[in-house]
């Protein structure tokens, strides 16, 4: 039973210097739920901020598009405005063509002259002035409306000049819009890529939870193992006590047998001495039964499900070989790594192979499928030296 127990002792203590490089830089679950909180409120922020930033985009596209109707509608009220200046220069150009022809025509033909007689003709003094201001009436008329034809010149000259620097601002104001429009895209990308990296490495850290949830159960099942390896221990070796004294009360009462005997057979002391010798020899070896033997290295110590598989070895140390398995650990830090088939076994348990010990199941592989099993060394001389076996596979949790 000792050695029974120096055994079990011996492989606790192997399967924690096994368990050690791989937790080595394991964090613990009240770390890794507040780095998961950190990353969770981070990424609320930048959702807010994200939205706002949505909201601007938004609003700065609406401004630039009512300022695009804005040019738009310009450009047509300049381009009557335009028009209206060329007709307005038009009629210009045809009331003083007609007034020239009128002055040729008056001294050409005397027109002065007549109405001069026009005036002399005049019956009395109040028929000569409504003569004389009907004719001042017709020149001013003349005058009145060339005047007017270019005050409204005038006045769409202005107003072409006021479209046209209206014009440059709106287009102007447009520009400036766009350019914050696309700052504010570019923002929304980068919010986007950050939103996914804080997925990515939320999704890690579940992983990682995941992980280290595996590697307290083990602990906790290897506790466990060891308390009941204990308690099998001290209640063999209370046995074995009871079992000692029993046979030392035995061998007094067969001393004190034997004494009487003795002394009333005194022609057979040579045979008493015998035979209470053989008693003695018989009852001194009688406790020490033969203990069994330690159960072989390569069996699991873990209680589980248990699985007979085929096992191969793979080094990252291979240059076809990554440094990262599909779960993300890194083999250079936590070497006691095994890929499955996990479909067989899922990712992340802990598993105890026979002769290899207490590993995660933390990789996968193209030709691993089914019960094939492919074990982590650090080295290519390990895995040469591995080879190909069949072992025990037993799934912790």
């Amino acid at each position: 039973m000792k050695k029974q127990t120096f055994g079990f002792v011996a492989t606790l203590l192997l399967g924690a210097n096994v368990l050690l490089p791989v937790f080595a830089h394991a964090e613990s679950l009240n770390d890794l739920d507040k780095k998961e909180s950190a990353i969770t409120r981070q990424s609320d922020k930048i959702s807010g901020e994200l939205q706002i930033a949505l909201n601007d985009v938004n609003e700065k596209y609406q401004e630039v598009n009512d300022i695009r109707t804005k040019i738009s509608e310009n450009e047509a009220t300049l381009e009557k405005t335009k028009v209206d200046i060329k007709e307005t220069e038009q009629k210009i150009e045809q009331r003083k063509e007609a007034i020239a022809e009128r002055m040729k025509a008056a001294q050409v033909g005397g027109m002065t002259d007549r109405s001069i007689n026009a005036l002399l003709e005049s019956k009395d003094l109040g028929e000569f002035l409504n003569r004389a201001f009907a004719m001042s009436v017709i020149q001013n008329a003349e005058k009145t409306k060339v005047a007017s034809l270019g005050e409204a010149k005038d006045t769409l000259t202005e107003l072409k000049a006021t479209q046209e620097k209206t014009q440059a601002q709106l287009k102007q104001d447009s520009q400036s819009l766009e350019t914050e429009t696309t700052k504010l895209d570019s923002k929304m990308v980068n919010l986007k890529q950050e939103l996914a990296d804080n997925k990515t490495s939320l999704e890690k850290i579940s992983q990682d939870k995941d992980v280290e949830k595996a590697r307290q159960a083990a602990e906790k099942a290897q506790k466990a193992q060891a308390e009941k390896e204990a308690k099998e221990a001290e209640a063999a070796k209370t046995a074995e006590a009871e079992k000692a004294s029993q046979a030392a009360a035995a061998q007094e009462k067969a001393k004190a047998e034997v004494a009487p005997q003795a002394s009333t057979e005194s022609s057979k002391p040579a045979s008493s001495a015998s035979s209470s010798q053989q008693s003695t020899t018989q009852t001194s070896e009688q406790p020490k039964q033969e203990a069994p033997k330690p159960a072989e290295p390569s069996t699991p110590t873990t209680s589980g499900r248990t699985l007979q598989m085929e096992s191969t070895a793979y080094s990252c140390a291979e240059s076809v070989n990554t440094y990262f398995t599909a779960m993300g650990i890194d083999l250079r830090q936590n070497p006691q790594v095994v890929a499955v088939d996990p479909s067989v076994i899922p990712l992340g348990s802990m598993v105890e192979v026979s002769g290899y010990g207490i590993a995660i199941a933390g990789d996968t592989g193209g030709a691993i499928k089914g019960n094939i099993i492919d074990c982590h060394f650090s080295t290519v001389e390990q895995c040469i030296q591995w080879g190909r076996r069949s072992v025990t596979v037993t799934v912790i949790s």
